[in-house]
């Protein structure tokens, strides 16, 4: 089953593909959140949307979230008929712990090999620190990097702009982090990782600042990917923007 998304959603504690799956168990229906055709959000995912990619019988995933999530990724996997081992690769859109922390046990669970970019790779193996987040943020991010366990690993593909993996074109986006990447179905999606953030009311936003390495770079990387053609954006917090999402961006990218 395909899910329809529209504006009965409202902000909550919950992720948004937890108020998804809510709304699909209330309705009766198959626990299937597939967003367009062989695009997947994952429920259940703490910390930031996680989503599936199908083809050619192999999965992607495209993020996992904060430590925690990998078996709920796996058991998701397996409840739209699909083994663990059919996920051949974990591709990064940077190295945040929200967005990477499942990362290595999912490695584990299923012997899929991780992507990220070069410039992100060395936070995610440890060889080079967080990223600095200043004041109580700051400290809470470190801490709780030590609390939940997240086990850094060393990346199997170093991604460079324009690379394709999985039938998905790389898009270099840095700002949030130096490695920050956007992945491109042409004319179809763009997962924007924490490029551009979603709300409830089909609003877009930058990353926030202090969450930022680069704000200037991260504008410009919004110059980037508003060249690009695709009618759904797939962010890594908040809603999907279901249609005419490229020409939401360009609208955007004109008001700053």
């Amino acid at each position: 089953m395909r899910v329809c998304i529209n504006e009965r959603f409202r902000p909550s504690l919950r992720t948004f593909a937890n108020t998804l799956e809510k709304e699909l168990r209330e309705a009766g229906q198959a626990n299937r959140l597939e967003i367009v055709e062989g695009i997947h959000l994952i429920p259940r995912v703490r910390g930031a949307n996680a989503y599936l990619v199908r083809g050619d019988g192999n999965i992607t995933v495209v993020d996992t979230g904060l430590p925690g999530s990998a078996r709920k990724i796996i058991d998701y996997v397996q409840s739209i008929g699909c083994h663990p081992s059919d996920i051949k690769t974990i591709v990064l859109t940077h190295s945040d712990m929200d967005h990477a922390g499942s990362t290595a046990r999912l490695k584990e669970e299923t012997g899929a090999k991780v992507a990220i970019h070069e410039a992100d790779a060395p936070r995610l193996s440890g060889e080079k620190e967080w990223k600095r987040v200043k004041g109580v943020l700051g400290l809470f991010l470190r801490v709780g990097g030590v609390v939940m366990r997240f086990n850094r690993l060393k990346a199997d593909v170093l991604l460079k702009d324009s690379d394709i993996i999985d039938g998905l074109t790389v898009v270099h986006t840095p700002g949030h982090t130096d490695g920050s990447i956007c992945l491109h179905l042409p004319g179809r999606a763009l997962f924007v990782g924490d490029a551009l953030l979603t709300d409830y009311e089909r609003t877009l936003s930058l990353p926030r600042k202090v969450m930022s390495m680069d704000m200037n770079q991260a504008k410009e990387s919004i110059k980037k990917i508003s060249q690009l053609e695709y009618s759904v954006l797939l962010p890594g917090h908040g809603p999907p923007i279901m249609q005419n999402a490229s020409a939401m961006t360009k609208e955007f990218l004109a008001r700053f």
